[in-house]
């Protein structure tokens, strides 16, 4: 009974998809618009909103974490205060910095943490993957509007999301009881500035794929 009712739900969400989409003048959808949990494109979107600490390696050496601004440190025994991302192009591989305690810094998953001492943040700087994952040649433009079905409650719902941190997050809770699908067309932007159009699901995977290795990360 329980499998019966799943399956008109599933056919439910493809058909108020459809006419969501037919709307936008947008290719009809099947049920390939709907996105598993566990899918290479649904890894691919986290890959794409995980937090990228590499823009300030220079520092704290940890690709999978940043330091919050403003924060001290001292450059060659010089006090200077970060307070810009612009401020690390004054620091060079042979400088010596120093950190100054306690810091605030913010995680790959977008978590908040106090580091009261080195030690501390020398633990978690080791701990950063050895493989990159982020991918920072494109960036989703905002706001992205999901279509969700809950198998559990027969429940439609939408989700506007507006920042890449609210993205990682409703990717990473996503459950095996839940459908999702994206309302195309979506805008993204490449790493050399240009924007591309994605109208279902194949468009935003190869539009991932295609940009994944296209750009330096500088995460060294």
């Amino acid at each position: 009974m329980k499998n019966w009712i799943v399956r008109i739900g599933i056919i439910c969400f493809v058909c108020c998809i459809s006419c969501q989409e037919e709307e936008s003048e947008t290719i009809a959808p099947t049920i390939d618009n709907t996105i598993p949990r566990d899918s290479q494109l649904a890894g691919l979107m986290k890959n794409v909103v995980i937090h990228d600490g590499s823009f300030d390696n220079i520092v704290d050496n940890g690709n999978c974490l940043s330091i919050n601004l403003p924060y001290n440190i001292l450059l060659n025994g010089e006090p200077l205060v970060i307070d810009d991302i612009t401020d690390y192009t004054f620091i060079s591989e042979t400088d010596v910095v120093e950190i100054q305690f306690p810091i605030t810094i913010t995680l790959f998953d977008y978590q908040e943490l106090v580091i009261e001492n080195k030690p501390q943040l020398d633990i978690l700087v080791t701990s950063c993957e050895i493989d990159d994952v982020d991918i920072e040649c494109i960036d989703f433009v905002y706001p992205i509007v999901f279509s969700t079905f809950d198998s559990r409650t027969n429940q439609f719902d939408t989700l506007s999301v507006v920042h890449d941190s609210e993205m990682f997050k409703f990717m990473t809770d996503l459950d095996s009881e839940t459908l999702i699908s994206i309302n195309y067309p979506i805008n993204l932007t490449l790493h050399n500035g240009q924007n591309t159009e994605a109208l279902h699901n194949n468009d935003l995977l190869s539009a991932i794929v295609s940009v994944v290795s296209a750009c330096d990360e500088d995460d060294n």
